[in-house]
């Protein structure tokens, strides 16, 4: 089945799995070079219990990430949270931030920034060099 540019349904969105040990997955939904969109940018991270996104991001765009199941922690510049499913976090521009799952099942967390932080068109074939493709 092909792809709506303007409906997706996570379970059709591109998937990437980065490499092991960390085998956290991301989806992208929407990004301009493959949906209409244009000035923003929206997917799924899944991160296996006891893993974390591996690097503190920060870009000059705003994003949203939206608890969709599990608990763990959000770390936004010196502060730490605690988020669990159904709990929203905004992230400001420029803020230094990452999700540590410290849960016993997978973290699932919808995100949409704008502008994409991904840069140019096709950036984000660039994020997932070296990830494993399973969608």
């Amino acid at each position: 089945m092909e792809m709506s540019k303007d409906v997706v349904k996570a379970s059709e969105a591109l998937e990437w799995e980065a490499p092991a040990p960390h085998q956290r997955r991301m989806s992208l939904m929407f990004e301009r070079d493959i949906t209409p969109t244009v000035n923003l940018a929206a997917g799924i991270v899944t991160l296996p219990p006891g893993q974390e996104q591996q690097k503190l991001s920060v870009h000059e765009g705003e994003e949203i990430y939206y608890i969709l199941q599990g608990k763990g922690q959000f770390v936004l510049d010196d502060r730490i949270v605690e988020v669990q499913k159904d709990t929203a976090v905004y992230v400001a521009p420029g803020t230094k931030h990452r999700a540590i799952n410290t849960g016993g099942g997978q973290m699932r967390l919808y995100f949409v920034n704008t502008p994409p932080v991904f840069g140019a068109v096709g950036g984000y074939m660039d994020f997932v060099k070296g990830w494993k493709q399973v969608r």
